[in-house]
């Protein structure tokens, strides 16, 4: 099994106009490289902040490029923001819903008053936040191993 977090580099290169979602059909050299590096990962963890009471344009447009690589594939998240980015995160499971992730029910949420010094500047955890990403990570495991038969079933009932 594979797990990666999303890069957080890479989604802010893709352009913002969005691609045809067959994967057959992705003719950019860009979607066609997110492409294989979505597909090549059986669970995903999304670290977002809180923009505007959701997540940013960037993950969107990431998230949007493609279609088929991301489903039945688990996912967890981790945000942050004045408020522990929860607003991003609710914003962003009805899109995960839509791609056919599965957001497990643990989450990560950093506060930049608590979880940072100098309000952002120094990533500072408190103490709970280890248990809170571990649980997060053996929810992203455990049900991207169970998707994962969901996924391989799929694949060998299609001609």
């Amino acid at each position: 099994m594979s797990l990666i977090p999303a890069p957080p580099y890479f989604p802010g290169r893709l352009p913002a106009a969005p691609a045809p979602r067959a994967p057959a059909r992705y003719t950019q050299p860009y979607t066609q490289q997110w492409a294989q590096t979505v597909a090549a990962y059986d669970g995903y963890v999304i670290v977002t902040p809180e923009y505007n009471r959701s997540f940013p344009g960037v993950l969107k447009n990431a998230l949007d490029r493609v279609y088929a690589e991301w489903n039945n594939k688990a996912v967890g998240i981790i945000s942050y923001g004045v408020d522990g980015g929860v607003r991003a995160a609710e914003a962003l499971r009805p899109v995960l819903g839509a791609l056919q992730l599965a957001d497990v029910g643990a989450e990560v949420t950093l506060n930049l008053r608590t979880d940072f010094r100098d309000f952002g500047a120094t990533f500072t955890p408190a103490e709970h936040q280890a248990a809170s990403l571990t649980t997060l990570l053996d929810q992203v495991v455990s049900w991207s191993a169970a998707l994962a038969t969901v996924r391989y079933s799929s694949a060998t009932a299609q001609p």
